[in-house]
């Protein structure tokens, strides 16, 4: 069982999937700003945990309803997770330190190419994103990845396993405005222009 505090101070993880020290200092400056005057009372738990919680369910695969007691209660870990999707921050987070990993490497901070590969899975369940993959004789979904030359993530999309790798990266490319140039290349084989 995590053995956590509750406070900002926490010293070093209490589960294998909490942030350590240097991860947190790489990471706290890139959390919102929290602006007090729009209301709200004291905040009961501090940014790390809320961290460490959201990394606990997405590390085990757990629901949120069983995240141990020693961290945050679930709802309040999800609620968060969620504000942080829907405005934005886990893109922000995630493409700064992809920012900053490029840089450090020696790259330009933006990729100027990209790779796109695709992966079908069977799913029993319906709705508009299943369909039939002819090649891979698939009835499902696939993901459509795009990373950078350094195999940094820059897009996954999920559509019908219909859709060709090509199309794919027409749709998820341009939704996140990953490459400024549109050059993607197709599977690991030429640099492509999509238009």
């Amino acid at each position: 069982m995590c053995q956590c505090d509750n406070s900002e101070a926490v010293s070093g993880p209490c589960c294998p999937s909490s942030l350590t020290d240097e991860m947190w200092e790489v990471i706290r400056p890139l959390l919102p700003v929290r602006n007090l005057r729009k209301g709200g009372g004291v905040r009961k738990y501090g940014d790390r945990l809320v961290f460490d919680s959201i990394f606990y369910v997405l590390s085990s695969g757990r629901q949120w309803r069983m995240l141990p007691r020693d961290l945050m209660p679930w709802d309040a870990a999800h609620r968060w997770f969620t504000k942080w999707r829907r405005d934005g921050s886990w893109d922000r987070i995630h493409d700064e330190l992809r920012r900053q990993l490029r840089i450090g490497a020696g790259r330009d901070p933006e990729p100027s190419a990209a790779v796109i590969d695709a992966q079908s899975i069977k799913t029993s369940e319906g709705g508009e994103a299943r369909g039939f993959d002819a090649g891979k004789r698939t009835t499902g979904r696939k993901r459509h990845v795009i990373v950078d030359t350094m195999g940094l993530l820059l897009v996954v999309a999920v559509t019908s396993a219909s859709v060709q790798d090509r199309a794919g990266g027409r749709t998820a490319g341009p939704a996140r405005g990953c490459l400024p140039h549109g050059q993607l290349g197709v599977g690991r084989r030429r640099i492509r222009q999509l238009r």
